[in-house]
């Protein structure tokens, strides 16, 4: 029977194919054995082994499974929450059959589904199990009486299962989008991912700042000063007439949709810069652009900025040590023994940094990223119905080429330019890669540190998810994340005495 590669003596390389028989002892060393029975027969007649065809040995362990890091996202429980006022009507340009970057961001958090505000709980099961349990079947055992009999207001409780009406339509809206996403494939195993997630997670707060640095606020912003009051955009408000084949019904949409959006700014009730601007210091310790003028008086988790970056530090010095180990011993990747004091390292700063994920889930943080990502979903479907519109050249009918024409055009108020540095493309590669890699982490069992454990496998698979964020936060910011553990931060607020 082959041995193991860790049964092989430290200084042996790979056996290469033989072109004779080896000596027993030497086959025994190289991985590969004669039949117990001819070994016998050979030793009692004294002959000498038969010649055999040449062998080759491969030495390398079968890759470990992926940690399942999607299907414990999925198995997480609901959190209470409410959309965001008219949510199904600003994502109504939305088809989920289309494509592109925009529909793809929306299935990574929504699905067109009735939303259920109450969320779930895990309660105690038996055999120290824990079963997922729904709100709205245990809410009525603390609404008064009265309130749970009121059939006027249809704030009632039926049913077997004691389903609740509460909270009632007519203050908190269930409308026909919920959160069930799709992002962050890695486990998925070849197979096209579906839907599952439900609920938000710190990583996404990471998701809406670079989108808001992409700068898709600031051109909604312009757009809707135009449709509202300036008029500098010709958008129609669904009367003009396109002409024979246009899209009519679409124009409607379009500009009811935009009719939402004003009256919600004019309300309060979309998302502002300063709801965003909060979210972004209190649960990241960042600072946007547009809401540094604000000079927001709130409390920073300074932490979580610190410890996210040297994170990645560390992570890129794990995998140079892995690539020199590879070089020096000629070995595959997956035989080469990891730097254990490196694993516990990056352990130890995934230990507190979950600890600063906790600030989330304070306040309005979690209702101010949903509100964020669904105002940043529906103003890319804007930007992308209008793009002629603002006077984007036909050719650019992809959403890295529109959006930052857009920008261009409505933002920097100049001609349409085209630099070494995609805004879109950058942006959204740090918005992708930087929530996936939150999300794994906060997943991970991180104390399982031993050579092929789940910390580790963790850190192999997600390699490439960290290599991308460094290379697009180097093209953003010009600040390379693998040279020091020290590294000055753009967007981190600054730590006064």
């Amino acid at each position: 029977m082959a041995k193991t590669p860790q049964e092989a003596t430290p200084t042996q390389g790979p056996t290469p194919a033989p072109q004779s028989t080896p000596p027993v002892s030497q086959t025994a060393n190289s991985g590969t054995a004669q039949p117990s029975a001819q070994v016998a027969q050979n030793a009692q007649s004294g002959a000498s082994p038969p010649p055999r065809e040449a062998q080759l040995v491969q030495w390398s362990n079968p890759a470990a499974p992926p940690v399942p890091i999607r299907s414990r996202l999925m198995s997480m429980p609901r959190v209470t929450v409410a959309f965001p006022p008219c949510a199904e009507e600003l994502l109504s340009l939305i088809r989920t059959s289309d494509r592109d970057d925009i529909t793809i961001a929306f299935k990574d958090y929504f699905k067109f589904r009735r939303h259920q505000i109450l969320g779930q709980e895990r309660v105690p099961a038996p055999n120290d199990m824990a079963a997922i349990k729904e709100l709205d079947q245990m809410i009525g055992q603390e609404l008064d009486a009265d309130l749970r009999n009121c059939e006027a207001g249809d704030i009632i409780l039926h049913g077997s299962e004691l389903t609740s009406d509460w909270p009632s339509d007519c203050c908190l809206g269930r409308p026909c989008v919920t959160l069930d996403g799709i992002r962050n494939p890695s486990d998925a195993h070849g197979a096209p991912p579906q839907p599952g997630i439900p609920r938000l997670f710190a990583g996404d707060a990471v998701w809406l700042f670079y989108h808001e640095k992409m700068g898709v606020h600031q051109i909604l912003g312009a757009i809707l000063d135009s449709f509202a009051t300036t008029g500098r955009l010709p958008i129609s408000n669904g009367s003009i007439e396109l002409g024979v084949g246009a899209n009519i019904v679409r124009d409607d949409i379009t500009a009811l949709i935009l009719e939402v959006m004003v009256r919600q700014t004019k309300m309060g009730l979309s998302s502002s810069v300063r709801d965003r601007g909060a979210l972004y210091r209190t649960t990241l310790g960042w600072e946007s652009t547009l809401s540094k003028p604000l000079n927001l008086d709130t409390e920073v988790n300074t932490g979580f900025s610190s410890l996210f970056h040297r994170f990645i530090y560390n992570a890129l010095e794990f995998y140079r040590d892995k690539r020199l180990a590879v070089a020096i011993q000629g070995t595959a990747a997956q035989t080469t023994p990891p730097s254990v004091a490196t694993l516990v390292t990056l352990s130890d700063t995934v230990d507190v940094l979950k600890k600063r994920f906790e600030t989330f889930s304070y306040g309005r943080n979690y209702y101010n990223t949903l509100a964020g990502i669904v105002w940043t979903v529906a103003g890319m479907s804007i930007i992308r119905e209008l793009r002629g519109t603002i006077g984007i050249p036909t050719a650019f009918d992809s959403t890295h080429e529109f959006i930052p024409a857009a920008y261009d055009l409505l933002v920097h108020k100049r001609p349409v330019t085209r630099g070494e540095v995609n805004r879109y493309e950058v942006n959204r590669s740090c918005a992708v890669n930087g929530r996936d890699i939150l999300l794994d982490l906060e997943m991970v069992d991180h104390k399982k540190t031993l050579p092929g454990e789940e910390f580790e496998t963790l850190m192999i698979g997600m390699e490439t998810k960290v290599e991308r964020y460094r290379t697009a936060f180097r093209s953003l910011t010009g600040v390379d994340l693998g040279a020091s553990s020290k590294t000055t931060i753009e967007q981190q607020v600054p730590v006064t005495a």
